[in-house]
């Protein structure tokens, strides 16, 4: 066995980490790719082709490769484990810098205080040279090292250690900072994000309010991959603080990679329990409609009209959105704009409001933004039959009456 890869069977190599893949996930261009691979390259790299193809992708959904999968497993059970370490071993050799005696000296090093941070510092230099250092890293158990820095940051100093020469703020920053860059895989990250009943989902929670602006940033940046990974009941008893540090970040607009991994979260967290109400609550509705009214980049205006559809769901939700006068104009002149995903989810808003708000001011408001004239060229237009139906609802509504007197009205509909 002088040449392990030889022996892997093609098709189980995942074609953008050349690895063996552990979960084998199918996009719309029928390329098969590992789940983590091909997440990164939508959401990481914010790339929307398939990797292999260039094709432009309008659906970005996984489906799981149930028959690839077993083959491997299958395959796995057959030849020794020995196989994959020396796999995973020989790549490191020739991508990795570093040895293991540094390694081992970085991991004591940066388990004292007053060391922490020159030596956060310096992980994080040799993680930034190649891909090989981090890889090197994680597998020597950095990941865990360094989420208890995070999470470890209302102990008092150590007896002997001055607070000047454990800086915890600095310390935390540098440590979210290193952590971003380990970028861990989706099962490491799950286990670390759920342990202790979410600590690191509280701790990052409150740093996103409270912290430095670049502690922020990382913060949600890091949030944004944990909220994918962990399971759904880590969602449900989110803080006050994460909705409000999210609006802060939204309203900042200093860095389009913070206000997508905001907007992530937003989308992954708003579903469960009471979060729709802490982020009404938290100003998000108005953020969102002066972002949405601003904005025509797709994959944005996607997230937002599908995070402020979710909100308006609930009444305190539809009123916040009234509440601010631009607010049925910036959904309404995204019909026919950016995308058929961002028509449907613009079209489920104003259908919301049609069928639970009884004022006949919204009926006026959407003939004066000129969204009836939008639904109107929507029925006729090429899109999904559920938008077409949802369309045609609101022009079914007890509103035609009032649309049908005013001048701009199709005549054919009345």
């Amino acid at each position: 066995m002088d040449n392990v890869a030889d022996e892997v069977p093609s098709f189980f190599i995942c074609p953008i980490s050349l690895q063996i893949m552990k979960d084998p996930v199918t996009i719309s261009t029928g390329m098969t790719y590992d789940r983590e691979s091909i997440g990164k390259w939508f959401f990481y790299y914010n790339n929307n082709t398939c990797p292999i193809t260039k094709q432009p992708l309008t659906d970005q959904s996984l489906t799981p490769n149930s028959t690839l999968l077993r083959l491997i497993e299958s395959w796995r059970v057959n030849n020794p484990p020995i196989l994959f370490s020396a796999t995973r071993t020989e790549s490191l050799k020739h991508t990795s810098d570093i040895n293991t005696t540094l390694v081992g000296q970085l991991i004591e090093e940066v388990r004292k205080p007053e060391l922490q941070i020159k030596s956060l510092r310096k992980i994080k230099s040799l993680i930034q040279e190649s891909d090989g250092n981090r890889a090197s890293m994680e597998v020597a158990g950095f990941v865990p090292v360094v989420a208890s820095l995070i999470t470890q940051t209302d102990d008092p100093p150590p007896e002997g250690v001055s607070q000047s020469s454990c800086d915890k703020s600095v310390v935390v920053e540098e440590a979210i900072s290193v952590f971003y860059l380990l970028k861990p895989a989706a099962d490491k990250l799950k286990k670390i994000s759920e342990d202790r009943n979410g600590l690191l989902i509280g701790s990052l929670s409150q740093i996103i309010q409270h912290g430095s602006y670049q502690a922020r940033i990382q913060a949600a940046l890091v949030l944004k991959y944990v909220f994918r990974a962990v399971d759904d009941i880590y969602k449900t008893e989110l803080k006050m603080e994460l909705f409000e540090g999210i609006a802060e970040i939204l309203k900042d607009q200093n860095s389009n990679r913070a206000s997508m991994a905001a907007l992530s979260i937003l989308m992954e967290v708003v579903p469960f329990a009471r979060n729709k109400i802490k982020a009404v609550e938290a100003g998000i509705v108005s953020v969102l409609v002066e972002l949405l009214a601003e904005s025509n980049e797709r994959r944005c205006c996607e997230i937002m009209l599908g995070v402020i559809e979710q909100l308006c769901g609930r009444a305190e939700g539809r009123s916040a959105f009234l509440a601010h006068p631009a607010s049925v104009a910036a959904v309404a002149t995204k019909i026919l704009r950016i995308s058929q995903i961002a028509n449907d989810k613009a079209v489920t808003v104003l259908l919301s409001l049609c069928k639970f708000c009884n004022n006949s001011g919204v009926a006026k408001e959407l003939m004066e933004v000129g969204a009836i004239a939008k639904l109107c060229l929507l029925v006729q237009a090429e899109c999904s039959v559920k938008t077409k139906h949802k369309a045609k609802e609101i022009l079914g509504l007890q509103y035609l009456k009032t649309w049908s007197k005013s001048p701009c009205f199709p005549s054919y509909l009345v």
